[in-house]
């Protein structure tokens, strides 16, 4: 299967990269107005060994971007992630830097190609374009997502899928690389934007209810981090208030993930949707003039969780003001500050629990949810750790100066850290459906018994060697046993007891 990703911003460059990763995936191009995306992407298909056979133009003097090299009769799907609907209507039905007119993805999809709409437009719009391929025997999903950046770049986003089931069955290798929680929403294209109309009315919300929650507690002088440490601990939290109410304390303006100006356009979708069914939704109507009021502000362009400055303008308080963290300095200390978030020693962090201390060791028990994520916390000492969850770890490990990254963990996994010489500081978010557990072993000193010649006993495998210790795998079936003596100072981590 050959692919073309159109659209390659936050989400789509993600989402062409995680479809990169797919063994039922030939080739993927990916297109854009963007040169440097363009650019971007093909050097990260040359190294996948998918690239396109098109090598983007040297500038955009040089040559326009178009739509006819990157969609051609080789292109078995063509995958959409524009902003909006008129962007939308353009690519599939209008024209594209062209000189002819005719330029678009009704003409260029071949016969029994697949057009995959993952952007947030009308019900309306995507029964027309999908009636409208189908008269071209082009198939069509209708398939917005929801996810974020991160999720898309890792093949985890929630896809809502709306399309023919000989489609389904075609598009399954695209669903399965792109998406975690895949959902079928009967009654064909027009359903999937349905869903996430519905989808977006909650998630505009709870943006809107976090900013007004953080202002009210601002001006009552409550401290916001605190107020927002508190919540998203307890029973009123909601995914929105944990994630854009961190910006929104953080008050990190020039980063923006989701512009404001999106969910003006999402939840006019939902009014006007609203409207039409005479369905009331005023919780939504009034989100939707909060985003409005922020785009008069200058906000559009925004990141999403600045419609706090909405509130912040009217109740004439700055959430900055009502900050503990407010003369700390940024940096890689404990007590220091990363992202808006102070640094914690890494026994102070609350998911990692003491189970065993001396002069020689400092032995951490690990252990949180799935989907959770630890607060920032700061390693200093060469550590083992012993990864114990029994279907294997995926995680997103944060780390400081870098961008974060997806990482997996097999049962009894060992790994072990060099952090005296350049601490580590970083925050581990679990994607697994399991628990996390793993076992973190700090290395303080060498003890006054060592061995300078690695063990040799009945049943002990060396699996791993560095200059302060080693580390031996155990394995004993049911009845069996072993005597040994061990000529040194050891740690045991027992992970199946009888």
């Amino acid at each position: 299967m050959n692919v073309t990703v159109v659209g390659l911003g936050a989400m789509g460059g993600g989402m062409a990269r995680s479809i990169l990763l797919s063994k039922s995936v030939s080739k993927v191009a990916g297109y854009d107005l963007s040169l440097d995306l363009v650019s971007q992407f093909q050097k990260d298909a040359l190294d996948a060994n998918k690239a396109w056979a098109t090598t983007p133009p040297a500038s955009e003097k040089e040559k326009l971007i178009l739509l006819e090299d990157y969609v051609t009769k080789d292109t078995d799907v063509v995958v959409i992630v524009l902003v909006n609907e008129a962007q939308c209507d353009q690519v599939c039905f209008g024209t594209n830097n062209s000189s002819d007119p005719n330029i678009n993805l009704l003409n260029l999809v071949k016969p029994n190609g697949c057009v995959f709409l993952s952007s947030t437009v009308t019900a309306a719009w995507a029964k027309k374009a999908y009636e409208t391929f189908k008269k071209q025997n082009i198939q069509f999903v209708d398939s917005p997502m929801s996810g974020g950046p991160v999720r898309a770049l890792s093949g985890e986003l929630t896809m809502m899928v709306a399309a023919e089931e000989q489609t389904l069955e075609y598009v399954d290798p695209l669903l399965k690389a792109m998406g975690k929680e895949i959902h079928v929403i009967p009654g064909g294209p027009g359903m999937g934007s349905t869903v996430k109309m519905v989808h977006q009315l909650l998630a505009g919300v709870h943006i809107v209810v976090a900013a007004e929650a953080l202002a009210l507690a601002a001006k009552a002088g409550v401290d916001v981090q605190q107020m927002y440490d508190i919540v998203t601990d307890a029973a009123g939290n909601s995914w929105m208030f944990s994630d854009r109410g961190k910006r929104m304390v953080q008050n990190d303006d020039d980063k923006v993930m989701s512009a404001l100006a999106i969910f003006i356009k999402d939840l006019d979708i939902v009014y006007s949707e609203a409207k039409r069914l005479q369905c009331p939704v005023p919780l939504a109507a009034s989100a939707l003039q909060q985003f409005i009021s922020g785009a008069s502000m200058g906000l559009g362009r925004k990141d999403d969780s600045q419609v706090v400055k909405v509130y912040e303008t009217l109740s004439g308080v700055s959430l900055q003001s009502q900050r503990k963290n407010e003369g700390k300095k940024e940096g890689d200390d404990v007590g220091d500050l990363w992202d808006g978030e102070e640094i914690l020693e890494v026994g102070d962090e609350p998911r990692h629990h003491l189970a065993l201390s001396n002069e020689y060791v400092r032995v951490l028990n690990v252990r949180f949810a799935p989907n959770d994520t630890t607060k920032a916390h700061r390693h200093a000492e060469d550590s083992l750790y012993f990864f114990l969850v029994e279907q294997g770890l995926n995680v997103i490990n944060h780390v400081q100066g870098y961008d974060p990254k997806c990482d997996c963990m097999d049962f009894g996994e060992v790994r072990f850290g060099t952090h005296i010489d350049k601490p580590l500081v970083h925050k581990i978010t679990n994607k697994s459906d399991q628990d996390m557990f793993c076992i973190d072993a700090e290395v303080l000193k060498s003890p006054p018994v060592t061995n300078p010649l690695p063990l040799v006993a009945e049943r002990h495998t060396l699996i791993k060697t560095r200059d302060k210790c080693r580390v031996y795998h155990l394995i004993l079936e049911p009845g069996q046993s072993v005597k040994v003596s061990y000529p040194f100072f050891y740690l045991s981590i027992v992970l199946k007891a009888s």
